[in-house]
């Protein structure tokens, strides 16, 4: 009897790294172009420096890639007293999971995502151009790859990732004491902690600070 097929952890590098092999080999859709789906499988790597300096340059400006529902090591990171409470272990992923779903569904309707496409926008013009590689300055036609940038960002969000702050704002915090207060009706428990907005923000960073790398 086979067992079964070990499930592959999303690589944010190596998906970001596709999507400039895709767009800078003008593959337009690479489930039909043979040649266009080679050439992403087999030359993804030569554009990872690429990809990781998108994510290099999202944490300078403040941000991270988390997955939108969060990893057994995310939550274990969110409050490592949780399991051990009243709650215990199956209560207190619950609550986590919930807080830290409505405190990225509250980014989510708020969030401005101009500067996360022109992070992406400046890192596909360096890509397009060798010679941008080892220039220090900024190609100021960089807008031109915006529709790209929209693509690659609606890829990540297909694959189940948000590009979110590493610090929650207060639109997030309210959306995780507004959660607290609802599994509060729904079990009829008082969970103190989760009115408190500081906890909630520690809670929010621990989580975003233990994501796969």
């Amino acid at each position: 009897m086979r067992g079964r097929e070990p499930v592959q952890e999303f690589s944010v590098v190596e998906h970001v790294a596709k999507e400039f092999a895709r767009f800078l080999n003008r593959v337009q859709n690479d489930q039909v172009d043979i040649l266009g789906s080679f050439l992403i499988e087999n030359e993804w790597e030569k554009y990872k420096k690429d990809s990781e300096g998108v994510v290099q340059s999202l944490e300078l400006a403040g941000f991270a890639i988390v997955p939108k529902q969060p990893t057994d090591a995310m939550v274990a990171g969110a409050d490592k007293t949780l399991a051990g409470g009243l709650m215990g272990q199956r209560g207190a992923r619950v609550y986590v999971e919930a807080v830290f779903g409505a405190m990225v569904d509250g980014w989510l309707e708020t969030y401005n995502p101009n500067l996360i496409l022109d992070i992406f926008s400046m890192a596909l013009s360096r890509a397009s151009n060798p010679r941008a590689r080892r220039d220090s300055g900024m190609d100021s036609s960089f807008q031109r790859f915006r529709k790209h940038s929209q693509d690659m960002l609606a890829g990540l969000i297909k694959n189940g990732q948000v590009v979110v702050p590493d610090e929650p704002t207060p639109e997030m915090v309210a959306a995780g004491v507004a959660e607290t207060a609802e599994i509060r009706n729904r079990t009829n428990q008082q969970v103190s902690i989760g009115a408190d907005p500081t906890y909630l923000a520690n809670l929010y960073e621990n989580m975003v600070e233990a994501r796969p790398r």
